[in-house]
């Protein structure tokens, strides 16, 4: 697959996977997480594969809405490093409760087995709009 499609799938399944974590749709986060996935939140929560499903199942009926800017994809074969900022919105972030907006900026990594992509790890670190001087 050229690079260009492989740009284009990944893309895709990245707005997929963000859809899905926004409204609790653990089928089909099942479907684009890796056996061996691991996830580091804007809290500093580390979690593996099964936990990080049972916190995005506590998502159903939230109305979160998930933005990505300034995206940067690296292809390495059939490995991808992306990074980037996802501004949350909508409420239901942290909790059901919360109203807040969130910006954070990302690191993911993917890998394709055939012509999907698997989510194989992501590291979430809150902006909060500070300069080095």
């Amino acid at each position: 697959m050229p690079d260009d499609a492989k740009t284009e799938s990944l893309l895709s399944a990245m707005h997929a996977f963000g859809e899905a974590w926004a409204r609790g749709d653990t089928a089909r986060l099942t479907y684009l997480l890796s056996p061996t996935y691991t996830h580091n939140d804007a809290t500093g929560t580390h979690l593996k594969r099964q936990a990080w499903l049972a916190y995005a199942a506590k998502r159903s009926g939230r109305v979160t809405q998930v933005a990505f800017r300034d995206v940067e994809i690296r292809l390495f074969g059939d490995l991808a490093v992306v990074t980037g900022f996802n501004d949350l919105s909508g409420g239901g972030i942290l909790n059901p409760g919360d109203r807040r907006d969130l910006s954070i900026a990302f690191t993911q990594v993917w890998r394709q087995e055939g012509d999907q992509w698997l989510r194989e790890a992501f590291q979430a670190t809150p902006v909060q709009g500070l300069k080095y001087e």
